[in-house]
């Protein structure tokens, strides 16, 4: 879990205007992937001193990189959102600029509100499936509960014998983890896994 110190300052507004809103310590900490302890420091700071950051400005180390370099680090994460911070770390120092270390490249991408997060899981569609989807919602969100009873809904779930989901992370910005470029597709009936399937109809269940 994030840590205070590791929160870019748009992370920090979030937090403020999430409790303004009157979002719980624990929901607000779920949502922007920080433990509660940073949700409870930062609101109290920002009640006690009117202020977010992290520390006093113009105190502490000058930043290694500058906004050009963070310009450029920022380019170099949208070319492939999955390269890990050896990967950035690398190319940077590949370029003009001064050599940086793997701490330094981190650092710096927390703070640009570049945190490593895993995809999230959505079904395979092509783009003929979103729009049919879309269709047959129009056409039928009106109606009523007696029709919905006449129709058969199912269901299904996969359950993996073997663990051959392998994890991946990528790099983005609050907000942007719906967007296609970041989203992993999957197949409902992979190797190695049950499946079960229900189906409901009226108040009617069968296994």
């Amino acid at each position: 879990m994030g840590k205070a110190a590791d929160l870019s300052e748009f992370d920090r507004g979030q937090i403020l205007m999430a409790r303004r809103l009157g979002t719980s310590i624990i929901e607000t900490a779920r949502l922007l992937g920080c433990s509660r302890s940073a949700v409870v420091s930062i609101h109290a700071k920002w009640i006690n001193n009117g202020d977010t950051s992290s520390r006093r400005q113009g105190v502490g180390r000058p930043r290694v990189i500058k906004e050009k370099g963070r310009e450029r680090l920022s380019r170099l994460v949208k070319q492939n959102r999955r390269q890990t911070v050896a990967q950035l770390t690398a190319q940077y120092n590949a370029g003009p600029s001064a050599s940086v270390s793997e701490h330094t490249v981190q650092r710096t991408l927390l703070d640009m509100g570049l945190c490593s997060r895993r995809p999230i899981r959505v079904s395979l569609l092509t783009k003929r499936h979103r729009q049919l989807r879309l269709q047959w919602a129009r056409e039928h969100r009106d109606w009523t509960m007696d029709v919905s009873k006449k129709v058969a809904w199912s269901d299904e779930s996969r359950f993996l014998i073997h663990h051959v989901d392998g994890p991946v992370r990528e790099r983005r910005l609050p907000g942007e983890q719906l967007l296609l470029s970041y989203t992993a597709g999957h197949t409902q009936a992979g190797g190695g896994s049950i499946m079960l399937w229900g189906r409901s109809h009226g108040r009617l269940l069968d296994p």
